[in-house]
């Protein structure tokens, strides 16, 4: 990641360069900070994650019965117990009424065998000798059916008790504490695999997920050590990769990451693999938190960092730039931290925001100069520096962008 950094920087030192003095005729090229501060963490070194639960509960539903009624939806937080959905109980009442009706004409037919099994033993008592053996046979015949539709009914009334359970269960509720993470419609996602109907993380212990994209495939590995970033402020953990997840691709539908003018369009419906950290604390983290994911090299990842190339020093050792001030340049004092000699930055701690405009120190900034955010036409000379750069360095990674992969 470094060295992607540390070419950034070489060809964002050349271009200005080559378009510092066009700034005698249209004001002087300020460019963003934000943008500028790409050889810190940007979307480019970043990759996407949520807290999720250690543990996930699967509801399954009866692919035999219909739903009727969904209490819950994606995200909502579920207490053991909450209600989750529930079965078309008027399908359920006509199967139960139906089971129950076949159970009587079953209980009937019972005692008309019987009936029928005792005046055939009357008649064969009255009868002749020459008669006895058709009576018996008729008997033992009858008894068979009867045995018959004991058994069936003894069947028939298990299906009842089943049926009356179900009517009774007709409300799936929730065998855990959590939140709801999925609802599928289908029984397969679009790889054939079979899905739970609800998928429901529970509450406790947290680790994170994230993404990869195809060309990040490398990028991290189990056992690398990763730094999670807050999205709304400055707090941070750490963890280690436990899982990465090449076997059961999702469908990436936009593109999350910075990728150069020359990446190819297919990423934006590329697969993405998912990969879970472990985490040293989970302090301050909340279930479904939304975080970023950096490669954890110990430096502090959060703070802002400029290219030496914008850093300018007075003669008593006082550092300052040329910043943006209402369409002029002033010269800004400003504060910085630890040097970064792998990819020539400092961390700016007072003086700028990733809101502000700076630029490049040359001969046109001078006090209340007019500046200019539209960036100037580059006049490339005609020698192998020109072939260089298009043979070597995307453009696409001017101005402190990261290329991805």
């Amino acid at each position: 990641m470094k060295k992607t950094c540390i070419m950034a920087i070489l060809v964002l030192t050349l271009s200005l360069s080559l378009v510092a003095c066009s700034g005698k005729t249209g004001g002087v090229y300020v460019q963003n900070v934000g943008d500028l501060s790409g050889c810190g963490i940007t979307d480019g070194d970043r990759f996407p994650g949520v807290v999720v639960a250690e543990n996930v509960t699967k509801i399954q539903r009866d692919a035999d019965k219909t739903v009727g009624e969904l209490f819950v939806k994606a995200g909502d937080t579920v207490k053991t117990g909450d209600q989750l959905f529930s079965y078309d109980t008027e399908q359920l009442q006509l199967n139960l009424d139906k089971q129950k009706l076949e159970q009587e004409q079953l209980e009937a037919t019972i005692e008309n065998y019987k009936d029928q099994i005792s005046e055939l033993e009357n008649q064969r008592a009255n009868a002749g000798s020459s008669q006895q053996l058709a009576y018996t046979v008729q008997i033992q015949t009858m008894q068979v059916d009867l045995k018959e539709a004991e058994l069936n009914l003894k069947a028939k009334k298990t299906d009842v008790a089943k049926s009356e359970a179900l009517l009774e269960n007709a409300v799936v509720t929730s065998p855990v504490d959590g939140q709801i993470q999925a609802i599928n419609e289908s029984t397969t996602d679009q790889y054939g695999r079979e899905q739970a109907y609800i998928t429901i993380q529970q509450a406790g212990s947290f680790r994170v997920q994230g993404t990869l994209g195809e060309l990040q495939r490398g990028s991290f590995t189990v056992g690398t050590r990763v730094k999670i970033l807050s999205r709304t402020n400055d707090d941070s953990w750490t963890g280690t990769i436990t899982t990465i997840d090449y076997e059961n691709p999702t469908q990436n539908n936009s593109n999350n990451y910075y990728i150069s003018d020359s990446s190819s369009s297919s990423m934006n419906s590329s697969s993405r693999y998912p990969f879970y950290v472990e985490l040293d604390s989970t302090d301050g983290l909340i279930l479904g938190q939304h975080v970023y994911l950096a490669l954890d090299s110990g430096e502090d990842l959060t703070g802002l960092r400029l290219s030496s190339a914008f850093v300018a020093f007075n003669d008593d050792g006082s550092t300052y730039v040329w910043a943006e001030k209402n369409g002029k340049l002033e010269k800004r004092t400003v504060t910085l931290g630890e040097y970064d000699a792998m990819t020539d930055t400092y961390a700016v701690t007072d003086g700028l925001s990733e809101s502000d405009y700076v630029a490049y120190p040359d001969e046109n900034c001078v006090e209340g100069a007019a500046t200019t955010r539209e960036k100037p036409a580059e006049t490339i000379p005609e020698d192998g520096m020109n072939s260089g750069m298009n043979s070597g360095v995307d453009t696409g990674m001017i101005n402190g962008g990261i290329e991805v992969g």
